[in-house]
């Protein structure tokens, strides 16, 4: 009987839990893909974000029926300037951004949406647990 009554406390306390929006990490690097079937063109490249300066680094590699170019494009939010490096042509672009930096971390008022594995969670490894806020 004081198993019994452990475990159902145990069980409780674990459903009862309010999920919490996790802190996420103020300088990260991430790879990314896009494909688009209408536009006839993919996408590959890395993104390298930095929320303590306010910059974001992207390398990326379009391809398109038409051409094929490879971007390095560096933001500087707090200068209010963009740089557009084409390696392909070997040119270099500056321009004047007013747009203001946004954080890609989760808002201290956001609300839970759910939670969703990418792959699968019966294989270890082969799947990731995300959180949706």
């Amino acid at each position: 009987m004081m198993y019994t009554l452990f475990v159902l406390c145990l069980l409780g306390a674990a459903v009862a839990q309010q999920p919490e929006p996790c802190v996420s990490p103020s300088q990260w690097e991430g790879r990314m893909f896009d494909r688009s079937e209408k536009e006839q063109s993919t996408l590959e490249g890395t993104i390298s974000y930095d929320s303590i300066y306010h910059r974001i680094r992207v390398i990326e590699d379009i391809q398109t029926s038409d051409d094929d170019m490879i971007l390095d494009v560096l933001t500087l939010y707090d200068a209010h300037i963009q740089f557009v490096y084409d390696l392909k042509h070997r040119n270099c672009s500056r321009f004047e951004i007013q747009a203001p930096w946004e954080d890609l971390g989760i808002p201290s008022n956001a609300t839970f949406y759910g939670q969703a594995y990418i792959g699968t969670s019966g294989i270890e490894g082969a799947g990731i647990l995300v959180t949706m806020w």
